[in-house]
């Protein structure tokens, strides 16, 4: 019992130091997204390196071949890597991020409508003019300010309350097609399914580039599975040959 304990003491310590060099790990979640995007450049590696670690002639072949077709495996081998993280990296567009700028922008309007007073020329000097309350409401309206919960509103049906497309997890109003995700605990938009794979939801805000990632992975999976295949057929061919040719002798 007191070895687990030194030994559990000794670990914690360890991690303790790792995570002062390396601030990011001490995230659980950070490392969870960390350890499943090495998985998956590991799996990758392993995938396209045991075909070259078991096929000799493989490299043989490739120097026969023209060059562009290896620089085309590879090319499409690193650009289904970039796109994998620039996928995993990307915002699906969740419904606080756009709720805050909406806030902002019309932050910045009122600021801009709340001016009072402007300097007008005349013949003798500057004339100073007042808005008053009237002409201050009737320049907010055409400012282009408009509440979250009114902008969504107007995507719905006439006679929608604000109880029906109010979120009862985060307590914020879904535009159509948004639905909250329990595995990032927020909102999305435009919500089509939270890929484990690439640790993130897929939205609005990164449903282009994951069906690129989808598209460049498809290829590579294919390349990589005729390479298999090929592999795999011309030796249990020449295994069954000289099974067959030991057997007649």
């Amino acid at each position: 019992m007191r070895a687990f304990d030194s030994c559990r003491n000794a670990f914690n310590r360890a991690a303790n130091r790792c995570f002062d060099v390396f601030p990011c790990l001490a995230d659980p979640a950070r490392r969870s997204s960390l350890g499943l995007r090495l998985a998956l450049v590991l799996l990758h590696l392993l995938y396209a390196g045991v075909l070259f670690l078991f096929d000799t002639d493989l490299i043989d072949k490739t120097k026969q071949q023209p060059w562009y077709f290896t620089a085309l495996y590879g090319l499409l081998f690193f650009a289904t890597l970039v796109q994998y993280f620039v996928t995993s990296s990307s915002s699906p567009g969740y419904v606080i991020d756009a709720m805050r700028d909406l806030n902002e922008r019309n932050a910045i309007a009122r600021q801009a409508a709340m001016i009072s007073k402007q300097p007008a020329s005349s013949k003798n000097g500057n004339l100073v003019i007042t808005i008053d309350a009237t002409q201050h409401g009737r320049l907010l309206h055409g400012s282009n300010i408009m509440p979250w919960t009114k902008l969504v509103l107007d995507l719905y049906p006439p006679g929608t309350s604000v109880r029906n497309c109010t979120c009862s997890y985060c307590n914020v109003e879904q535009p159509p097609r948004a639905k909250h995700c329990h595995d990032c605990d927020k909102c999305v938009l435009q919500f089509d399914h939270h890929c484990v794979w690439l640790g993130t939801c897929i939205g609005q805000g990164n449903h282009c580039r994951f069906w690129w990632y989808i598209c460049g992975e498809t290829a590579l999976c294919l390349w990589t599975g005729i390479l298999y295949i090929t592999y795999l057929k011309s030796n249990i061919s020449r295994f069954w040959y000289d099974y067959l040719l030991r057997a007649c002798l």
